[in-house]
């Protein structure tokens, strides 16, 4: 076989492979979401070792296991995609007009549109590098680590996205529920 006709041909299969920092983004950020929104996972270790690192601490602190809720999980990972793709670091949903951010829907008006439970909590984080150092930053936070023991919850979801275009990069978000 020719050299060029191999070259071809490895391209052909390279290109056919998704590159490792490549985002296939269906979802059009510009609405407020219908609770039918999938975020494609683009990390699912980070997204484990967090809910792993979250369950840890209940258990140390002598506080039920949070169960994973998949309409939570999908709540959460519409959050941190909505963010890096919007290029904001809220808990409120905005979306951008050519005259800058607007502000559109509360936080648990977001979250009851996937989730029909009772959602009690939200943790955001923007450009931390990993689960370990997003964790231990909530558990600095008042606020945040009350929200990560919180003795009413009884599911959780976590979702976390990246855009290299945004000014955090990567983004997390931690909600919770009672059922």
């Amino acid at each position: 076989m020719k050299p060029i006709y191999l070259c071809i041909i490895l391209s052909m299969i390279l290109l056919s492979f998704k590159m490792p920092n490549e985002v296939f983004i269906t979802v059009k950020f510009d609405t407020n979401p219908s609770g039918r929104e999938h975020i494609r996972v683009l990390n699912r270790a980070y997204e484990k070792e967090l809910i792993d690192l979250i369950n840890q601490y209940r258990h140390k602190h002598g506080l039920n296991h949070l169960k994973v809720n998949s309409d939570l999980m999908r709540a959460s990972r519409y959050h941190a995609a909505d963010m890096a793709y919007e290029d904001y670091h809220e808990h409120a949903t905005f979306n951008r007009t050519p005259n800058g951010l607007i502000r559109e829907m509360n936080t648990f008006q977001r979250i009851s549109n996937f989730y029909k439970g009772f959602p009690n909590a939200e943790n955001i984080a923007a450009g931390y590098g990993g689960p370990l150092a997003v964790f231990e930053a909530w558990v600095r936070s008042p606020g945040h680590n009350k929200n990560l023991l919180n003795e009413n919850a009884t599911l959780m979801g976590v979702g976390y996205y990246q855009n290299f275009n945004s000014k955090f990069k990567s983004y997390w978000v931690f909600e919770s529920a009672a059922y």
